[in-house]
């Protein structure tokens, strides 16, 4: 079966995955309703403001079909804090795809926003993460495992087909990742 990437089009900066999709010659499609996902193999939730994606997504249907999705899924920034069980600052309501409490803005707000380099445990060299108003992985649960860090801290996990990213791997031109995360079952 073909891959058919589906993008949560909502808000937020999708259009950055579409391009690193398409340097990558992957089919995707965008996802703003429940009718969008018919067809979709993988999803990627990207970075973005999780209260007006929750706020639509719940008016217009989209919300309980996304908690249902069973391919693989990708969340940069928001789309972790989505993907959560838990979210704080202030408490939300996530998708519950992944075991994980979720700080919003953790790292501070938008002004506080950087550039580093850290580990990717599939990657060898130092890996750019760009952290825009970004979360931080507070706790996750024993099937969840870590696979990015900057310095001491965690900064994206993986649990069977699900990959949360505190970081916006996307804003690099840095295809690795994704090429990571659509060879995931």
């Amino acid at each position: 079966m073909n891959k058919l990437v589906g993008i949560l089009a909502i808000q937020g900066d999708f259009e950055a995955h579409i391009k690193i999709l398409e340097k990558l010659n992957v089919a995707y499609k965008e996802i703003r309703n429940p009718q969008d996902l018919t067809g979709v193999t993988d999803m990627i939730i990207p970075g973005g403001e999780s209260t007006t994606i929750r706020l639509v997504a719940q008016k217009n249907g989209l919300w309980e079909r996304l908690k249902s999705f069973n391919g693989p899924v990708m969340g940069t920034c928001m789309g972790s804090i989505l993907m959560a069980n838990k979210i704080e600052s202030p408490p939300a309501e996530g998708l519950n795809l992944m075991d994980m409490t979720i700080a919003r803005n953790a790292y501070g707000r938008q002004v506080h926003s950087f550039t580093s380099f850290g580990k990717i445990d599939f990657i060898e060299e130092p890996f750019e993460m760009v952290f825009i108003r970004a979360p931080k992985i507070a706790r996750f649960g024993k099937d969840i495992r870590p696979i990015a860090r900057l310095g001491d801290e965690i900064t994206g996990v993986i649990s069977k087909n699900r990959l949360a990213l505190a970081f916006h791997p996307e804003l690099t031109g840095d295809t690795r990742i994704h090429q990571y995360f659509l060879n995931m079952k």
